[in-house]
């Protein structure tokens, strides 16, 4: 037991290190994406309120109403976010975007570094409570912190880490309820919490967060009613006001893309360009979500152990059930409604959240393949494609327009050099 916590303990530190490493190296703000939301964080501790009109990171995100600019992005994680910078100026002094070097890698590890860790350190712990080998814990513990887009993507401000991290923490109170046979009300608490902070950040994760209260609510409905649904509401109610004071409604600005509220005269989104302009057919498109440049297992192949591991039969039955139900229903879902891939990124990113499911069944299959000399070798080849994946998103390339996660993929820029695409 001591052995497997002082593993797990180095590998967290040096996953920590890593991404602490690439964060000084890159551009502390990068990516359409990110200046959107930083936008707002700037706009608010300016005195404009949500209006971006000066912000001084330009960003392709936007829309405009009544004349004015704002952010496309949900208001509540700038919003939160906007509040720790006030902090920081008014303990410090330090405003943006002149002390942004220091502000904004303070904000990431904030958000992401901190809550990574813990990630890391529970997924340990829940795996070593159901019984795993010690090399099947290392593993999959060492998939957590290097064999994901999580951690390259935690250099940068997003909500897909976020929403990731979120689920992992329902979840892991969740089995601890419901398998664990464990009543305490911190568990019902922060499963509500975290199921409701993984939808303020990626609404699709409300089937989720629906699916755990009623689960409990059967099982339990004292509990469920006077722990799980009040911190639920709050951060739902928190959600819509803000949600409210930037758009003037209750339904966030990306769910009206295509209406002139995006596609105004001068948008980028009316004439948009390169992979955002990509119209591939739908085979195709599920294939490159899938396999392709921007596909889950072949970009982080060894997620096609857990793939495998829906179907293993172990103690967490029922999650996995719900594991692969919520994965296809998604890859679906994305496959029809969109055509873009996420944009100009590395990896599925709109499938982040449901990384937390994969690495859960991801145990079962290494279990078994571990024991053998001839499927070790390919389990370890899975991870190191995974991992050089990960490495080269974290690499901070400076070819790129937007060093980081926010570029190609590695797998995107082969398949463009030989011409089997061209965006």
């Amino acid at each position: 037991m001591r052995e497997h916590c002082g593993a797990v303990n180095i590998v967290t530190l040096v996953v920590v290190g890593l991404i602490l490493g690439a964060l000084l190296r890159l551009q502390p703000i990068s990516g359409a994406n990110d200046r959107s939301r930083w936008s707002t964080v700037w706009s608010l501790n300016s005195g404009n309120g949500y209006v971006i009109d000066e912000t001084p990171y330009p960003t392709i995100d936007k829309v405009r109403r009544n004349g004015h600019f704002y952010s496309s992005k949900p208001a509540l994680l700038p919003t939160l976010i906007a509040g720790v910078v006030w902090i920081i100026r008014m303990s410090t002094g330090m405003m943006l975007p002149a002390d942004e070097a220091i502000i904004v890698r303070f904000t990431l590890i904030l958000i992401n570094i901190v809550p990574l860790a813990g990630f890391v350190l529970l997924y340990a712990r829940l795996l070593r409570r159901m019984g795993y080998e010690q090399h099947t814990l290392l593993f999959c513990v060492c998939t957590a912190a290097f064999g994901t887009y999580l951690t390259a993507y935690s250099v940068t401000l997003n909500n897909h880490t976020v929403a990731a991290y979120a689920v992992f923490f329902a979840l892991y109170c969740f089995i601890r309820i419901l398998y664990e046979d464990q009543r305490h009300w911190k568990y019902f608490f922060f499963c509500g919490l975290s199921s409701a902070w993984a939808v303020a950040n990626e609404m699709v994760a409300m089937l989720l967060a629906t699916i755990l209260m009623v689960w409990l609510g059967r099982k339990f409905p004292r509990e469920t009613l006077s722990f799980f649904l009040p911190p639920a509401i709050l951060v739902g109610v928190a959600f819509l006001i803000t949600t409210y004071l930037s758009t003037g409604g209750l339904v966030p600005y990306y769910l009206y893309f295509d209406t002139p509220l995006y596609k105004y005269e001068g948008s980028y989104w009316s004439n948009p360009q390169g992979i955002d302009a990509a119209n591939d057919p739908k085979w195709l498109y599920l294939f490159n979500f899938v396999l392709g440049h921007h596909g889950i297992l072949s970009l982080t192949p060894v997620f096609m152990l857990s793939f495998y591991g829906f179907f293993v039969k172990s103690r967490l039955q029922g999650i996995q059930n719900l594991g692969w139900i919520l994965t296809l229903t998604m890859i679906l879902f994305y496959t029809f409604k969109t055509n873009n891939y996420g944009g100009h990124c590395q990896g599925p990113r709109w499938l982040f959240w449901l990384i937390p499911f994969w690495l859960i069944t991801l145990a079962p299959v290494v279990e078994r393949y571990l024991s053998s000399r001839p499927r070790r070798l390919f389990t370890y080849g899975l991870f190191l494609v995974s991992l050089l994946s990960v490495g080269f998103a974290l690499s901070g390339n400076r070819a790129f327009s937007e060093p980081g996660p926010w570029s190609s993929a590695w797998l995107h820029l082969f398949m463009r050099s030989v011409g089997w695409v061209d965006y």
